[in-house]
């Protein structure tokens, strides 16, 4: 009795480890399940809620979202030995360049401390999953 009472916290700490990791594999394949036109209007509208944007910026965000929501759909669809991490740097900073020509000196500010904090977010979620795999 006494060796199975030491296995179930065991268990019970392996079946939460296991469930954490699913979770966020669901999370990704339901991003990369979103078409380029749904993630370029989830864009524009995050965009539209914390930039306001004009009538006229809206329209030419959303066009500039699109476009590079299918620049990166291409490239994750293409085959795997490829180091599509510069490819993916490069795509971002030609997206960049066009919003900087379409939204106030203001905005784009805004818009970069914007995506300074979701690059954090992010980091911030890869290490703890990664520690939560290594058993840190």
């Amino acid at each position: 009795m006494r060796v199975s009472k030491q296995i179930i916290p065991v268990f019970i700490v392996v079946m939460l480890l296991a469930a954490s990791v699913s979770f966020a594999q669901d999370q990704q394949q339901w991003r990369q399940k979103m078409t380029p036109d749904q993630r370029a209007k989830n864009q524009t509208e995050m965009m539209q809620k914390n930039l306001s944007l004009t009538k006229d910026q809206y329209g030419k965000v959303y066009d500039i979202n699109l476009y590079y929501a299918n620049e990166t759909d291409s490239l994750m669809k293409m085959p795997r030995g490829r180091d599509k991490r510069a490819e993916r740097e490069s795509i971002q900073k030609d997206k960049e360049a066009e919003l900087k020509n379409v939204l106030s000196p203001d905005q784009y500010q805004k818009y970069q401390a914007m995506v300074a904090e979701m690059k954090q977010r992010m980091e911030e979620r890869r290490n703890s999953m990664q520690q939560g795999e290594g058993g840190n």
